[in-house]
């Protein structure tokens, strides 16, 4: 396999540092563009790879990209939260829209790139109703997080169109995995609670469905993205919907718990249902998830404690 320069922007982070183990045992020279303000420099070796901290906004992410002339660059880098999106929409605008920006074009400056690999979210969908989600479905955000994952992407066709950058757009379903900072998604808020007996929040019914991916899949899937043709969008899912209601229960059953939630009103910017169609990025690739939810939340309560209960079969 030939060496490349490999630039993951966000890689000391939940999902970046699952693409450095992916890419550990490779010959890649690995770069790493991290504020550190959720990632964390234990989280990848850096005897390994090189690590510049500072925020994809400056100019001084900018002139290191030129520094060090990637071929391929995963962006993962973002404010990720949805009620945080709501709550501060200029912040949210600026990480991702302008630190996006910023970094494609850095980017554009490069005569070597192969790649750019653009993380971005089911979120774009909004509350469109016309399960499963393909690629084709229109794009109606609920939320400023899903516009401004949407910007990018929108920014990524055009310099394509204009300039012939190599890009790849993957919408993530809902990843999780063991994080090691606070994070206000469903399974890491109810590990939070069912870990202190504590009962969980549901917002509404909990009847929503999630298609949920487990992170080591998300990372595999980015690195298949630095290969993948053509140029465009893709998801990146199980393909399955899971209510939260069945999640919750999951996990009492793997805790060896009983514990009951406590359903509060619904939240502004949540969509219903949610299942994306994985078909036409296993189809220009070799992956697919390994993951079920069932197996994914069994690896993820394994890491957090040693309570876990397995069923015999």
């Amino acid at each position: 396999m030939p060496k490349h320069k490999i630039l993951i922007t966000g890689g000391c982070g939940f999902i970046g540092s699952r693409v450095i183990a992916g890419l550990i045992d490779t010959t890649h020279d690995l770069y790493i563009v991290d504020n550190l303000s959720t990632g964390r420099k234990e989280n990848v070796p850096l005897d390994r790879v090189t690590l510049k901290v500072c925020d994809i906004r400056s100019v001084e992410a900018y002139d290191y990209i030129q520094e060090i002339q990637p071929e391929y660059v995963i962006h993962l880098a973002a404010q990720i939260d949805v009620q945080t999106s709501m709550e501060e929409q200029h912040y949210d605008a600026d990480v991702n829209i302008m630190g996006t920006l910023n970094i494609v074009q850095a980017c554009m400056q490069l005569p070597a790139l192969q790649q750019f690999v653009f993380a971005s979210t089911a979120a774009v969908y909004g509350n469109n109703t016309d399960l499963p989600l393909t690629e084709k479905s229109n794009t109606i955000p609920t939320s400023p997080y899903g516009q401004s994952k949407l910007v990018g992407e929108q920014y990524l066709a055009l310099m394509h169109h204009l300039y012939q950058l190599p890009y790849a757009v993957l919408r993530f379903a809902n990843v999780y995995g063991k994080k090691s900072y606070a994070a206000n998604d469903v399974i890491t808020s109810f590990w939070t609670k069912l870990s202190s007996g504590e009962s969980p929040v549901i917002f509404g019914d909990g009847k929503q469905t999630r298609d949920f991916i487990y992170v080591e899949d998300i990372a595999s899937a980015l690195i298949e993205a630095m290969y993948v043709t053509p140029s465009g969008i893709y998801n990146i899912s199980t393909n399955e919907q899971t209510t939260i209601n069945d999640v919750l229960r999951t996990m009492n059953v793997l805790l060896a718990n009983q514990v009951l939630p406590t359903h509060v009103s619904e939240r502004a910017g949540d969509i219903r249902d949610s299942r994306l169609a994985n078909d036409k990025f296993v189809h220009h690739t070799n992956w697919i998830p390994k993951q079920t939810i069932q197996t994914g939340l069994y690896k993820t309560l394994q890491n957090q404690t040693n309570k876990v209960k397995v069923e015999n079969k």
